[in-house]
């Protein structure tokens, strides 16, 4: 036998019983890894001794809160093979805003494109994470793919960007930069329009204050502000963020005062609202 075809033949029988070539991942470019850690969490309002040490695994997490123009895509598709019944359901309830203006072009106009959707239930973004789930599944056959919302710790941990006592996604203690310049969109009101209630003796926010109009105040881009160490834009403020426990949305909204859009500030919700949206996450496995 000639050394060449000696040495191919060599060659291929090494190859077939030596390491499998490991597949290579492909997912959409604005998810980024959100490594593996171990913290200290504590529910909002918890006090120290309500603490308790968690770990989370590693995943995947969009740097930006589903936009309108991400959300149409998802239901002219899965719109196309439901039944009435089924598209109600995860149909983007623009009447939620309670404003002539915004209900008629928040969701549906090129101009908000990169907006987060609101106004969805959580059958839609559950429904969603299903839809996109298929598509990067299709793109990785070497992996299995999960698309879902992330848990409450998942959520908090990303949220932290690394640093496990973080109050806010920018690590520090104050919602506004050095420049005055707030930090993520929320609801801001002057000095002047805090009080003393002088019967409860408690600080109260004047009337006027708390009934802004919301075609002065709303939501913005979601790669408006600052991202955390992790790339993640609005983890707080802008629109409060559904998770995997139904009624519950982290982070504040661009409705909620300072107080209301840390990290670990939950919200209830029954029903779709003009201050809640979310993102996804992925959860990946090599296939064996």
């Amino acid at each position: 036998m000639k050394p060449l075809l000696i040495a191919s033949t060599a060659f291929l029988f090494l190859s077939a019983f030596g390491p499998k070539k490991k597949s290579k991942l492909n997912l959409p470019e604005e998810f980024v890894r959100i490594p593996a850690g171990t913290w200290h969490d504590s529910k909002w309002g918890g006090t120290y001794d309500t603490w308790k040490l968690v770990s989370t695994s590693g995943f995947y997490m969009s740097k930006y809160e589903v936009t309108n123009l991400q959300y149409r895509q998802f239901y002219n598709e899965v719109g196309l093979v439901l039944s009435d019944e089924e598209r109600k359901k995860i149909m983007c309830d623009s009447s939620g805003w309670k404003n002539k203006p915004m209900e008629a072009s928040y969701f549906s106009q090129p101009a908000y494109n990169n907006f987060p959707v609101v106004n969805i239930s959580y059958e839609g973004a559950s429904k969603y994470c299903e839809w996109l789930q298929q598509k990067i599944q299709k793109d990785n056959p070497g992996f299995v793919v999960e698309v879902k919302l992330p848990t409450r710790q998942e959520w908090t941990w990303a949220a932290m960007g690394g640093r496990s006592q973080a109050m806010f996604p920018w690590g520090k203690y104050y919602l506004l930069n050095k420049k005055g310049e707030p930090m993520c969109n929320f609801k801001r009101i002057s000095d002047g329009d805090v009080y003393r209630n002088r019967i409860t003796g408690k600080p109260e926010v004047a009337e006027r204050a708390a009934e802004d109009s919301q075609t002065s105040y709303y939501t913005a881009t979601v790669k408006s502000f600052y991202p955390n160490d992790y790339g993640l834009y609005n983890m707080c403020g802008n629109a409060a963020e559904m998770i995997s426990e139904k009624g519950i949305a982290m982070g504040g909204s661009w409705n909620d005062y300072g107080g209301d859009v840390q990290i670990r500030a939950e919200a209830k919700y029954e029903s779709a609202a003009p201050t809640i949206g979310f993102r996804p996450i992925i959860m990946i496995k090599e296939k064996e």
